[in-house]
């Protein structure tokens, strides 16, 4: 017998299977886990939806609840949302009968169109009774890495230019790098001052990345990159490893040390070691069309979003008045499919008459 049921994640004894052999980082339950700690806004709480046959768990997909809207349970962090949908069979099941889990209103982001489930799921929903439209989300870069010595010599001159002579610098000033693998608080400690000390602007959920850095490193899933000058960290990195495959998920470097590119150096380093030690195949640089990102990954692909309206009740006419219909009329005018990647691609949510993909 088919059926599909909303749990909440504390049932993880009915479905957590699903979640034990993840293609990423991001689709193992240590990540949702901390996304459901540290990331909720008030008056929303995590479900999965569920697809079971005969009692067994065939597909999952971790939501977000509030009143009669269903969102990922993703957040501003998050680089490729994972859901567990390795059988496509069961995936087109999940998403044909999203009817009788979305009341009002469904928007998933960061979603992988490469993927055979997610295209599955896509498929199901298309011919389920919503209303929904697709749209590009953001650029992600990546490489293949056949070997590091192949992948350098690929790089710019200018880059290669930079690191010697700025490694040649560093090294007069007791350069030192380190990799965190276990025992990670040190390297987050680490990373905290930096960041703090860095350009970027203060994190929308100051508790998330201690939190996932420890969920996910007892899985094996983080390499934590600090670099030392004088003994002062001056720049960390955050990786996430699964498989052959790393996301180089956050970087952070002190402003006063900017003149010595410490982020350089240590991507350079983050680069060489890891590729060597956990003989890696493909790197992507998350989310984010950074011009400097090119330079070190120079491939792109997309990563999407859905929208989608429940025509039986208010709140999806207004989402689909509001965001499916604008979003379909915006793709029809542009003339020219969303799915083609190109260079000049920046970070998008629905076209909308309000910001229906806010940040969070």
């Amino acid at each position: 017998m088919e059926k599909i049921a909303i749990l909440s994640l504390t049932e993880r004894a009915r479905f957590g299977t699903l979640f034990e052999r993840p293609v990423c980082a991001e689709g193992s339950y240590g990540w949702f886990d901390a996304l459901v700690e540290t990331t909720l806004a008030l008056g929303e709480a995590a479900v999965v939806a569920v697809a079971f046959e005969e009692g067994v768990a065939r597909a999952a997909l971790p939501l977000v609840r509030k009143g009669t809207q269903i969102r990922a349970l993703t957040a501003p962090y998050t680089t490729i949302f994972a859901p567990a949908l390795s059988d496509a069979k069961w995936a087109r099941f999940l998403g044909a009968n999203s009817e009788r889990y979305v009341a009002g209103s469904l928007q998933l982001d960061a979603l992988d169109p490469a993927n055979a489930g997610v295209a599955a799921y896509l498929e199901g929903v298309a011919s389920s009774g919503l209303i929904a439209a697709q749209y590009r989300h953001f650029v992600n870069y990546y490489a293949p890495v056949p070997s590091f010595e192949e992948y350098w010599n690929a790089r710019p001159s200018r880059l290669k230019a930079t690191v010697r002579r700025k490694l040649a610098q560093a090294r007069a000033l007791n350069a030192d790098f380190r990799c965190y693998r276990q025992g990670l608080g040190e390297a987050v400690a680490f990373y905290e001052d930096i960041y703090s000390a860095s350009w970027k602007a203060p994190e929308p959920h100051p508790r998330f990345i201690a939190e996932m850095v420890d969920k996910l490193a007892h899985q094996g899933f983080v390499r934590l990159g600090i670099m030392m000058l004088s003994q002062k960290p001056v720049a960390a990195q955050i990786w996430l490893v699964c498989g052959r495959k790393a996301t180089i998920f956050k970087l952070a470097h002190r402003q006063d040390a900017a003149g010595h590119s410490p982020g350089t150096l240590l991507t350079y380093w983050m680069i060489e070691t890891l590729v060597r030690e956990d003989r890696l195949e493909e790197i992507d640089f998350g989310r984010g069309a950074d011009t400097y990102k090119h330079d070190w990954l120079d491939r792109e692909r997309l990563r999407i979003g859905l929208v989608a309206g429940n025509w039986k009740s208010a709140v999806g006419l207004g989402v689909i008045a509001a965001e499916v219909l604008p979003t379909r009329m915006s793709t029809m005018l542009r003339g020219k499919s969303w799915q083609s990647s190109e260079a000049h691609l920046v970070e998008h949510g629905p076209a909308s008459l309000g910001k229906y993909l806010r940040d969070r």
